[in-house]
């Protein structure tokens, strides 16, 4: 895949699918994740006509480690390299870890990102009103735990995960994260998605626990932008079922982001509610989103 030079030397790697005139997508992956596309993720958006854009955040993959970065700071990552790529006006998708990304992508560059879709998105640490791990299955309480406990802390918590992902088939993963996957999404990483996942989780982790370990120190630290400043329209998805990330944050981001339209979903979880939907939900956010940018074909 690709490497961009940053302004600060820093490498940040990237891919493009899609249709080269099709609005373009830039697009926030989970924790952990990497630029690997997922057919099963993009696929819904790229066969609307969607050109979508994924990287990996700095230190997985073949990105540069920034260490001490905020979620702001990946948005800053993402500006220049859209800049790079001659892309004027974009929409933004964020999964999970991605949510908080896609957002400050929104609030970084408020002239160029002209919607965002957040997909069972986290809440800030410190939210207000929110108990942050509630309703979270115990590997993930287990992990947000380390917070405030010091590096070392963080680092053996991702190391124990990490190795129980590296090289895994979805059967493994699924045994591993039994506690984060109700039937719902259990079904859906047991089919296609789960070999996307792994390819994608695998090539995140290639060069060590980097990447992993500056998501979670980004996560539970103050994000760097302030909510108010997403002006653009935010489509807001969540499953009831998740236990990775409790409908509980989805709910509060609803309440405090202005332009956010919220769709709670009952029936879905954590995965089954972004797996082979991407697309569908982008076109609901065009109907919002300034007409800048032609909307995308229906698929034939």
């Amino acid at each position: 895949m690709p490497l961009f030079r940053l302004p600060d030397g820093r490498n940040l790697e990237y891919e493009v699918r899609g249709p080269a005139s099709g609005p373009v997508v830039l697009f926030h992956h989970g924790m952990p994740g990497s630029a690997v596309p997922m057919n099963t993720v993009l696929g819904s958006m790229t066969q609307r006509g969607y050109q979508v854009i994924t990287y990996s955040r700095a230190g997985y993959g073949a990105s540069t480690p920034n260490p001490g970065r905020t979620v702001a700071d990946t948005a800053a990552d993402c500006a220049f390299l859209l800049a790079h790529l001659g892309v004027e006006r974009y929409r933004v998708v964020g999964w999970s870890a991605g949510g908080p990304h896609a957002l400050a992508s929104a609030a970084e560059a408020p002239e160029h990102v002209e919607g965002v879709l957040v997909i069972a998105s986290f809440a800030p640490f410190d939210a207000e009103g929110l108990d942050f791990v509630d309703g979270m299955g115990v590997q993930n309480v287990a992990l947000f735990a380390t917070a405030g406990q010091g590096e070392p802390a963080v680092r053996a918590i991702v190391h124990q995960m990490g190795a129980a992902v590296r090289g895994s088939t979805a059967a493994d993963v699924g045994a591993a994260m039994a506690s984060l996957l109700p039937p719902v999404d259990l079904a859906v990483l047991t089919a296609g998605f789960g070999a996307d996942n792994a390819a994608n989780m695998d090539h995140g982790l290639s060069a060590g626990d980097e990447g992993w370990v500056g998501d979670l120190n980004a996560l539970t630290s103050p994000w760097g932008f302030d909510l108010d400043a997403v002006a653009a329209p935010v489509e807001l998805w969540h499953g009831d079922l998740d236990r990775m990330v409790p409908v509980t944050h989805g709910r509060w981001l609803a309440a405090h982001l202005p332009t956010a339209v919220g769709h709670m979903s009952p029936d879905d979880g954590h995965l089954s509610l972004a797996v082979g939907s991407l697309g569908d939900k982008l076109q609901t956010l065009a109907a919002r989103a300034p007409r800048h940018l032609p909307d995308a074909p229906q698929p034939q």
